[in-house]
């Protein structure tokens, strides 16, 4: 698609994702990478005249010392490849040795006292709710096999490290899996050596003023981290070189509505820097509303002010399928159906909460439009490398969103979209956090006492 109608350059766009992805490189969680990337991004914000600020907030950073898991094969020990689960404990440095036992897909049906004592590997997912039961039968440690027949393990950090306890964790290819289950391979040697330290995370924030209604905010965002270790070009330098390229396009374009260019920092460990956003307007609302001079009905909040979130997330593969998912009126989605047809652009449109930065805003009641390019594979593994990425892509996922831009929010007369989450989708939104036992941004959290984070290895590290 090349509209002649748009500024937007996927040519800009992709020197945006090769300092982020190359020059750069990996940008874990609160790591220096995401810092120095941090302030790319600020730089290029002010030099298109934006109002540009640092949201800084606390956080976890970690690195991994060691992670090797063996099987023993004709009376020797045979390595398999394997990749640590960050935010899990580290095992003793001598390692640990155990039984394999092989619990399936997880489900319930497939946890059995046995597994006491024992390296228990799962292909499929134990959900949140039946993992006291599985903890309460003391495994020695968890091996996730990758369900499809990918390159690579994929690298992953838990969101909330509680809900498994002192278990160390590791993921393995599908392949070897299948092997070891197969051959009855067993017993199996584990050594997983991870440590952690208190770090901070930066939002970068660049606002353009609307000239008509400067009262009306509608957020324009993506994640720039990435996984520990991995260059994440696709996801997500991909996308935040596209908001880059946005705010460069709208700097020079009238705008009646304020434009709120955001770069979310953390998104891989658990929406940290979108949740920090919308937890912070949420708070700012509370404190605004108790001031005497506030009207109910004549003022607004900061947080009331925000209209909508135009999130991106995962762009750039040359070969993939675009993808919109919305929470809020119908009409939001009915807007990506009708532009991608007009465009003629296949685009599948669906309602529900995403696993991006767009579901904690709409948590605390701002529509979400989330728009992603799903395609190429590799997402969380070296694999997702520039080389599967191109400029023609990103110009494609760019022009889209400089057309919708432009028709709903910079031009129009009166906002089309009610602020509005109708209650059996905020349902769904707020089951997508507790499912994954993670605080509903917004909503007041018990206070719990400062947990230290897991700075050292061996045996100390163990709780058991």
């Amino acid at each position: 698609m090349s509209n002649g109608e748009t500024l937007f350059s996927g040519k800009r766009s992709y020197e945006y994702l090769k300092h982020l992805a190359v020059k750069i490189g990996p940008r874990l969680t609160g790591s220096a990478g995401e810092h120095k990337a941090a302030r790319y991004i600020e730089k290029e914000f002010e030099a298109f005249g934006l109002k540009t600020r640092l949201q800084r907030y606390p956080c976890v950073t970690f690195e991994n010392r060691k992670c090797v898991f063996e099987v023993r094969e004709r009376g020797k020990w045979r390595s398999v490849e394997s990749e640590p689960v960050m935010r899990t404990p580290s095992t003793p440095t001598r390692g640990l040795e155990g039984e394999v036992y092989y619990a399936e897909s997880g489900a319930p049906e497939y946890l059995s006292p046995e597994m006491k004592g024992k390296i228990v590997l799962v292909c499929g997912r134990i959900s949140p709710d039946d993992r006291p039961r599985f903890l309460s039968y003391k495994p020695k440690a968890l091996i996730y096999v990758e369900a499809g027949r990918g390159g690579e393990p994929k690298r992953t950090a838990l969101r909330d490290g509680e809900t498994y306890g002192s278990l160390p964790m590791a993921r393995i290819l599908h392949t070897d899996g299948s092997d070891i289950v197969k051959n009855g391979l067993s017993p199996a040697r584990f050594t997983m050596l991870n440590t952690e330290k208190e770090s901070y995370c930066l939002n970068v924030i660049g606002e353009k003023a609307g000239s008509d209604c400067p009262d009306e905010i509608v957020v324009i965002c993506a994640h720039y981290d990435s996984c520990m270790g991995i260059s994440g070009a696709s996801d997500h330098a991909a996308g935040a070189a596209i908001v880059i390229e946005l705010a460069h396009v709208f700097s020079k374009l009238p705008a009646k509505r304020t434009l709120r260019f955001i770069a979310f920092s953390g998104e891989e460990t658990g929406l940290n820097g979108s949740t920090f956003y919308a937890d912070d307007l949420a708070r700012k609302a509370e404190r605004e509303k108790k001031r005497a001079s506030f009207n109910e009905k004549a003022d607004k909040t900061e947080l009331q002010k925000h209209r909508l979130s135009f999130n991106l997330d995962v762009h750039g593969a040359v070969l993939g399928q675009s993808h919109v998912m919305f929470s809020g009126p119908e009409d939001v989605g009915a807007s990506a159906r009708l532009l991608a047809r007009e465009i003629g652009m296949a685009c599948a449109v669906s309602q529900g909460p995403m696993s991006s930065d767009g579901t904690p805003l709409a948590a605390v009641g701002i529509p979400a439009f989330q728009y992603a390019r799903a395609g190429g594979g590799g997402g969380h593994t070296s694999i997702d490398d520039i080389k599967n990425l191109s400029p023609d892509s990103l110009a494609k996922a760019g022009e889209f969103s400089e057309l919708f831009l432009r028709r709903y929010v910079t031009r129009a007369a009166v906002f089309p979209f009610s602020r509005e989450i109708p209650d059996d989708q905020m349902k769904k939104i707020k089951e997508y956090f507790t499912n994954a036992k993670l605080p509903v941004p917004g909503e007041k959290q018990q206070k719990k006492g400062k947990k230290k984070p897991r700075g050292r290895t061996g045996p100390s590290a163990r709780k058991s």
